[in-house]
C-alpha cells in the first residue's frame, strides 16, 4: 500500500511540472474576430466631416428700414380774399368739407353796399350812352339830308356847265350864258364839298363821344364785377375736399386780404417723406414700390418724387404716396429693397481672407479646393461674388483646420 501510494504521489507531481512547462512556453496568436480594414476605409477615417451649401445666381437684395411722418399729400394755408369782421365760423376743426362749400363768413354789409353803387353806376353811364346814341342820330340825319340835297343840285350844276360848254362850241349861247353856268356849277360844288364837311365833322365828333360813353359803360361793367366778387369774398371757401386741420380766426375778430383763414389737408391721399443715404437713394428712383409700417400692417407705397442732391445733412429726401387710409401726422416706417449686386449668391460665413484674398473652399473630387473671389456685395448673411459659377457646393461652416486639398466627406 505504501509503494502505491508514492507511485501516484509522483504521478502527480509530473503532472504538475508538465502544466507549468507548458503555461511558460510561446503563445500561438490569436485570430481576431473583425477583419483588417481595407484602404478606401482608411481615407475615409482620415477626412474631415464638412457640410455644404450650394451656390446660386442671381440678385442680392436688402431690405432696410426708416423713420416717416404721414403728411397729407396736399395741403394748403386758405387765407382770406377780402377784409372785414368775421361774423361766423361754420365749420370746426377736424370736420371734412367739399370742394366749394363755406367755411367761415365775414360781415358783408360793405360789400353789398359798394355791389349797390356799382350797379347804379353802370345804369347811368348806359343812361348817357343811349342818350347820345339819340343825340347824335338827330343831329347826322339832317346834314346827311343837306349833303344829299348839296349832291344833287351839284349834278344839275354839272350837267347844265357841260351842256353849256357844248352849246357854246356850236355858237348857240354866248360868253356870258356860259360863264353863268360855270358859276352855278362852282357854287353847287362848294356847296357840297360844305355839308360834306359838316357831315364828317359831326359824325367824328359823335363817335369820339360814343366811344368815350362805352368805355365808361364798359368800365362800370368791371367795377360790378368786382363789387360781385367782393361780396363773394366775404365768405372763405375750402378750395378743395379735405379735413379742416386748423382754423386761426374766431367771430368778431378783423381778417384783412391775404390773412390766412385755416388749415385745409387733403387727407385721402397720404405721403411718407424720409431721408436717404444718397447711395441708397439711387436704387429708389421715382415710380419704386416701397412698404409703410403701422399699427402692425404693411401699406404699398409708391416713390413720387425725389429731391435727388443731398441736403446739409448729406441726406437725399424721398416723398412717396401711400395707397390706404392712415392718420395724418402719425409716425411710422418705411421699408424698402435695394438690390445691391448681381452675382453667384452664397452664405458670407463662407467667405474666408488671407492677406488681401478672399476664397472659399468648394468640393471637388471628394477634396477641398481653394478658389479665389471678388466679392461684389455682403449683407452679413449673405454675399454676391464674381469668380465662382452657380450650383457647386461650398464648404460652410469651414472647419479651423481645413486645407486646400484635405481629403473631405460631406454629411447632412
Amino acid at each position: 500500500m505504501q509503494g502505491v501510494w508514492l507511485r501516484h504521489k509522483t504521478w502527480v507531481w509530473l503532472g504538475l511540472i508538465a502544466l507549468v512547462l507548458v503555461g511558460c512556453g510561446p503563445r500561438r496568436p490569436v485570430q481576431s474576430e473583425t477583419p483588417a480594414p481595407s484602404a478606401a476605409e482608411a481615407a475615409t477615417a482620415r477626412s474631415i466631416k464638412v457640410r455644404v451649401v450650394q451656390t446660386q445666381g442671381g440678385a442680392l437684395t436688402t431690405t432696410r428700414t426708416t423713420g416717416t411722418t404721414l403728411a397729407p399729400a396736399r395741403e394748403s394755408q386758405v387765407g382770406a380774399t377780402a377784409s372785414g369782421k368775421v361774423l361766423e365760423v361754420l365749420v370746426p376743426e377736424g370736420s371734412r368739407v367739399a370742394r366749394g362749400q363755406v367755411v367761415l363768413r365775414l360781415d358783408p354789409v360793405n360789400a353789398r353796399s359798394a355791389l349797390s353803387n356799382a350797379q347804379l353806376a353802370l345804369q347811368q353811364a348806359q343812361v348817357n350812352l343811349e342818350r347820345a346814341q339819340r343825340t347824335t342820330a338827330g343831329s347826322v340825319s339832317p346834314l346827311q339830308a343837306s349833303l344829299d340835297s348839296a349832291q344833287a343840285s351839284l349834278e344839275v350844276a354839272q350837267r347844265r356847265y357841260v351842256e353849256g360848254q357844248q352849246l357854246f362850241g356850236a355858237g348857240a349861247i354866248s360868253q356870258l350864258e356860259l360863264t353863268s353856268l360855270e358859276a352855278a356849277y362852282n357854287q353847287a360844288r362848294a356847296a357840297a364839298d360844305n355839308a360834306r364837311e359838316s357831315l364828317a365833322r359831326t359824325q367824328r365828333a359823335s363817335t369820339e363821344d360814343l366811344a368815350l360813353l362805352r368805355l365808361q359803360v364798359q368800365q362800370a361793367q368791371n367795377q360790378l364785377a368786382q363789387a360781385r366778387r367782393a361780396v363773394a369774398d366775404t365768405e372763405v371757401k375750402a378750395p378743395f375736399a379735405g379735413v379742416v386741420a386748423e382754423t386761426f380766426l374766431n367771430p368778431g375778430e378783423f381778417v384783412a386780404a391775404g390773412q390766412r383763414a385755416f388749415r385745409l389737408a387733403d387727407t385721402s391721399r397720404l405721403e411718407a417723406s424720409f431721408r436717404l443715404p444718397p447711395e441708397d437713394a439711387a436704387g429708389l428712383p421715382p415710380g419704386s414700390r416701397i412698404t409703410v409700417l403701422f399699427g402692425g400692417q404693411n401699406y404699398p407705397a409708391t416713390i413720387a418724387r425725389s429731391s435727388k442732391v443731398p441736403g446739409t445733412d448729406r441726406l437725399v429726401e424721398l416723398t412717396a404716396q401711400i395707397e390706404g387710409a392712415l392718420p395724418p401726422g402719425a409716425s411710422a416706417q418705411v421699408s424698402y429693397t435695394l438690390t445691391l449686386a448681381q452675382g453667384t449668391l452664397l452664405t458670407s460665413g463662407a467667405l474666408q481672407t488671407q492677406g488681401r484674398t478672399t476664397y472659399v473652399y468648394v468640393v471637388q473630387d471628394g477634396r477641398a479646393v481653394r478658389k479665389p473671389v471678388q466679392v461684389l456685395a455682403d449683407t452679413g448673411a449673405r454675399a454676391a461674388v464674381e469668380g465662382l459659377p452657380a450650383g457647386i457646393q461650398v464648404v460652410f461652416p469651414v472647419p479651423a483646420s481645413l486645407n486646400n486639398g484635405d481629403a473631405l466627406e460631406v454629411v447632412q
